[in-house]
């Protein structure tokens, strides 16, 4: 009976739950547009924690999102999860934070769910999957897509007798580009929909299971691209 925090700030959504034998116990889930994670996530864990009426020395094990995402917001969850982990010696878990958006999604059978990050101008995040039998499989990983780009056409072909949501905060943009598409009924959108780690109690029970562990010292965020700054307008 394994007692797992998991913790996910790898967009604009912060989100901390505590599972035992991956029941939920209690949790915090918000979108900020400010971006306010380094602020908030160690007193919401505090309170996740208290709420639960769980000590830290009753951990199992710390699981975080581990991207692709924010390179800020990835930093902080990563390092507060490593600190965790270290300082309470316990294992890490990590979860690709595509994998949490699509956590909670009911589709039809047969249908394609590509969750999305936003990866600035006409870039995102994305992974592919077929919903089959109550279970999404994977069918293409993680990767940064252009949408104004052939391999994004190309895709969208490969998928072309499915019907397609798209999932997260580049769900936008991709809509807007896509908004003249002669297939557009085809797809969906779920702007609304960020990285939750409210509805995964049994991933989390395999992984703690299966030893799926990271180590503590060595693992780093999954950035998928090099870190761009962009100069201040005006």
């Amino acid at each position: 009976m394994a007692c797992i925090i998991v913790l996910d700030t790898s967009t604009k959504a912060c989100s901390v739950s505590l599972y035992r034998d991956s029941e939920l116990l209690a949790s915090w889930h918000r979108v900020s547009e400010g971006y306010t994670h380094a602020e908030e996530l160690h007193l919401r864990i505090s309170e996740v924690m208290q709420k639960a009426q769980v000590k830290f020395s009753q951990l199992d094990a710390v699981a975080v999102g581990k991207g692709p995402g924010s390179y800020t917001g990835l930093r902080i969850g990563v390092s507060s999860a490593k600190g965790l982990a270290y300082g309470l010696g316990i294992p890490l878990i990590s979860i690709e934070s595509l994998d949490l958006i699509l956590a909670d999604l009911e589709t039809q059978d047969q249908s394609i769910v590509i969750p999305m990050i936003d990866a600035r101008r006409l870039e995102a995040y994305a992974k592919v999957f077929i919903r089959k039998d109550n279970e999404f499989i994977e069918l293409e990983s993680t990767t940064n897509i252009i949408l104004d780009s052939e391999d994004f056409n190309a895709l969208l072909e490969r998928y072309i007798d499915h019907s397609i949501h798209f999932l997260g905060d580049a769900a936008v943009k991709t809509r807007d580009f896509l908004i003249s598409h002669e297939r557009i009924n085809q797809f969906t959108f779920y702007p609304d929909n960020y990285p939750d780690t409210r509805f995964i109690g049994a991933l989390l029970e395999n992984l703690f299971k299966q030893k799926r562990f990271e180590n503590v010292i060595t693992f780093e965020p999954f950035y998928l691209k090099d870190f761009m700054l962009t100069p201040k307008r005006g």
